[in-house]
């Protein structure tokens, strides 16, 4: 049995570059004399040559790994790395900032953010190897994340500039992370109470399939910073002319139109699943199913819902992955969600408090992902060939 095979991964390998050359570059990390002052490229071979090297070193095992079957351990090798290079900005950002001023803040640079890419960039080669095998695959994202989790409730990290600014904001950041939660998955599952049968609905009548899809992809043409705009004046008008809404906090701003729109914008991906799932499904199967007596809900519920639930269930994790990103823009007209901070710091010029609210979004996203991936192998039926559960 050969370690290194003939056949190479250029996707891993380009990232294995790509993490390379972010050790290399003068601004690994950067300092700044205040939070607002102009920042100066700190270099990792400046404050850590035995980081430097461990890193290369992890670089060189990735590209043989490239080479070889052994993609979740390269995968793994792949999350960890950008892990190292935080832990190493952790351990040396206090005598950093010490060497430049009272005031100083650390930031994470060009380089630990490339490294960051770049591990991506290795770990998407590696789930992509591993497509067959849905657990290891969502494992891949999950314990680098739970590993940095770990850091991050250990202190570790505390003297970064980030983390300075999240001391200052910690209670406003658990209340708008919980909003964000609350709006994206709420508005998923309207979306898939709606959505699923709509797509039932458009498979059993072709009269019923145009406009519905002519409606759900009209939707998602609407950028959605204007589809909160159009909401807001309807809304309005039925909150002055029924003042039990009002009540209920349904207003022109605020978390109502941001649910609308988020649900509205869910539909597209898990009709069109559900529409696609049970068109696929052999005309034998059904007659099969007809023949042995049942009715046609007993064929809905025991035979093409079990049947299509992957490729359905890879429309929720669209639509879930979507609405995590868009409750973002939900900031913009008071429904709040980790959006705030993001507006917040683009008003400000502080980049770390952008991303205060940005990093939290993205590894939301990949949570969600991940979890849908995990719940898609879950209850996927023993024995069905679920190449279609991938979008």
């Amino acid at each position: 049995m050969k370690f290194i095979g003939r056949r190479r991964d250029v996707m891993a390998i380009l990232g294995m570059a790509i993490m390379l050359f972010s050790l290399v570059i003068p601004g690994f990390l950067s300092v700044k004399e205040t939070r607002i002052s102009e920042a100066l490229p700190v270099s990792l071979g400046s404050f850590s040559i035995v980081g430097l090297l461990s890193l290369a070193a992890a670089s060189v095992a990735i590209f043989f790994l490239s080479y070889s079957k052994y993609a979740f351990l390269m995968g793994i090798v792949a999350g960890l790395v950008p892990l190292f290079g935080f832990f190493l900005a952790g351990s040396h950002a206090l005598s950093i900032a010490s060497a430049t001023g009272p005031f100083a803040r650390v930031s994470p640079s060009t380089g630990l953010w490339l490294l960051l890419l770049a591990g991506y960039i290795v770990v998407f080669a590696a789930r992509r190897r591993l497509k067959d095998k849905k657990v290891l695959s969502a494992f891949l994202v999950l314990i680098p994340i739970a590993s940095f989790l770990i850091m991050l409730v250990s202190g570790h990290l505390k003297e970064l500039a980030i983390m300075k600014e999240y001391a200052n904001r910690s209670d406003r950041f658990l209340e708008e992370t919980v909003r964000h939660l609350m709006i994206a998955g709420g508005a998923v599952v309207s979306g898939v109470i709606i959505g699923v049968p709509l797509g039932i609905v458009a498979n059993r009548s072709p009269k019923i399939e145009k406009p519905v899809f002519g409606v759900v992809n009209f939707i998602q043409t609407i950028p959605s910073i204007a589809l909160f705009g159009l909401l807001i004046a309807p809304l309005s008008y039925l909150s002055r002319s029924l003042p039990f809404l009002r009540e209920i906090g349904i207003t022109g701003v605020g978390w109502a139109p941001a649910m609308i729109a988020l649900i509205l914008y869910s539909l597209l991906p898990i009709v069109r699943n559900t529409y696609s799932s049970l068109k696929v499904i052999p005309v034998d199967t059904v007659e099969a199913a007809r023949a042995m007596g049942m009715s046609r809900f007993q064929v809905l519920g025991k035979v093409e819902i079990p049947i299509s639930l992957p490729v359905v269930l890879a429309g929720v994790r669209t639509a879930a992955v979507q609405a995590v990103g868009n409750t973002t823009m939900a900031a913009l007209i008071g429904a709040g969600g980790l959006g705030v901070f993001v507006f917040q710091g683009l008003g400000q010029a502080a980049m770390d408090l952008v991303l205060l609210g940005a990093l939290p979004i993205v590894a939301l996203a990949l949570i969600v992902d991940s979890l849908m991936q995990l719940l898609i192998a879950i209850l996927t039926p023993r024995g069905l060939v679920s190449e279609g559960a991938d979008d």
